[in-house]
């Protein structure tokens, strides 16, 4: 996934919560300025749901990762040497890896 395509489904979501978060008026406006049902609000953000699906599994496990390593005070997980020899960069590295390609 390029630059490009990961900024256009930033904005996806971005535009799917705003629009779920807006004032029924703002809604409604939506839906006539749009010419569609408003079920297609909700069809919009199911679309980004499937754009991030899974997502949060893997942040976790990033995040677990990292936790991992703070909590491992026999290695120091947190220098530049370790950035190249570390399991556990590698393992986030592959975790954000997954996430990107999605």
């Amino acid at each position: 996934m390029d630059e490009g395509d990961a900024a256009r489904r930033v904005k996806l979501v971005r535009e799917a919560l705003v629009l779920v978060a807006a004032s029924a008026e703002e809604q409604e406006e939506w839906v006539r300025r749009a010419g569609v049902g408003v079920d297609e609000i909700a069809l919009m953000f199911d679309d980004v749901w499937r754009l991030g699906e899974g997502l949060v599994p893997r942040l976790q496990a990033i995040d677990a990762v990292f936790s991992g390593m703070t909590a491992d005070r026999t290695v120091d997980h947190w220098s530049v040497s370790a950035l190249a020899e570390d399991e556990g960069w590698e393992r986030a590295r592959v975790l954000a890896r997954e996430i990107l390609g999605r």
